[in-house]
């Protein structure tokens, strides 16, 4: 059986053409760099477990949740991102620990399969 997976180009573009419409192109790029987790965890076309993250959080109930370490690789307005990012139990992007803007699909697949 064979599998073919499509690559959703159009999503993280229209995502940013209508903010850009609706902010203008200086403020869009603050709220893409101030959302960068979501906007680069919304738009992924790989990802791989990393492993646990532990974290000391006050409000939860136990002071702990769960919490994973998970590479990416995305595609986003055009450019190509590989990072690093924690993803709650609930699949949600929780917060960005390393991103790297690339050329080509090329240069992104080595950054992400090289991410530890």
């Amino acid at each position: 059986m064979n599998m073919i997976t499509t690559i959703e180009r159009r999503r993280g573009d229209q995502q940013m053409d209508a903010i850009r419409a609706e902010f203008g192109a200086v403020i869009a790029e603050r709220i893409l760099e101030a959302e960068a987790a979501d906007f680069l965890w919304e738009a992924r076309i790989r990802e791989r477990y990393l492993g646990q993250h532990f974290d000391f959080i006050c409000d939860d109930e136990d002071g702990s949740q769960d919490i994973s370490r998970i590479a990416f690789l995305s595609l986003f307005d055009g450019v190509w991102y590989a990072g690093i990012g924690l993803v709650n139990g609930d699949g949600a992007a929780v917060d960005l620990l390393w991103k790297c803007r690339l050329e080509s699909y090329f240069e992104a697949e080595s950054a992400f399969i090289r991410a530890r």
